[in-house]
């Protein structure tokens, strides 16, 4: 992610750091649930919205938990829109 961003000019180098930091930072949890969808609900999403698998399974926990959907990737915001989840508030 950190690398696909710098090589976009998107972020720079010097920027790792702190942003490493940042999503530390975070309460991250693994959800048990999404590998034993792969193969079924997300499988079947990134059909219908033309994702990777790997972008379906984040779509599709957004979908289920009903959380807000935050990347950087166009067509996987495009999705998550066209489904109704929206991007966090930015601050």
């Amino acid at each position: 992610m950190l690398l696909t961003a710098t090589r976009r000019g998107q972020i720079r180098v010097d920027e790792w750091p702190e942003i490493r930091a940042n999503l530390g930072a975070l309460p991250i949890e693994i959800d048990p649930v999404t590998t034993s969808r792969a193969w079924g609900v997300s499988l079947e999403l990134a059909q219908e919205r033309q994702l990777s698998v790997y972008d379906a399974m984040y779509l599709e926990l957004a979908m289920r938990l009903q959380l807000p959907l935050a990347t950087l990737d166009r067509a996987l915001r495009n999705a998550a829109q066209a489904v109704g989840i929206e991007p966090p508030p930015v601050k």
